[in-house]
């Protein structure tokens, strides 16, 4: 698994049969201390993450396992949204105010 933040979506006219009605985000990996790697994926969204977000991705086969997405053609998914993480007693990341 890794972090990632949610830096835009993607539209698409037409989908595998599977894929219709999920939506699909546009991610910048975060390295450990939070910083975005430059790299980005496609991930199927199956928490309703929205712009800005921090997620937990998951990828390759493990991504095709969930209730949403088994059977599809996925390889990158959203399995949550972070609202904050903390090591030795200090935060990395907190979300504020619902945002």
């Amino acid at each position: 698994m890794k972090l990632g933040k949610v830096i835009g979506n993607l539209v698409s006219t037409k989908k595998e049969g599977n894929l219709d009605g999920l939506r699909i985000l546009i991610v910048t990996y975060l390295d450990e201390n939070m910083i975005d790697t430059k790299k980005t994926a496609a991930c199927v969204d199956t928490v309703n993450a929205g712009d800005g977000d921090i997620v937990l991705l998951c990828s390759s086969s493990s991504a095709r396992i969930t209730r949403m997405t088994r059977n599809s053609a996925v390889d990158n998914i959203t399995v949550a949204i972070i609202e904050s993480i903390s090591f030795n007693n200090r935060y990395i990341s907190r979300k504020e105010n619902g945002k």
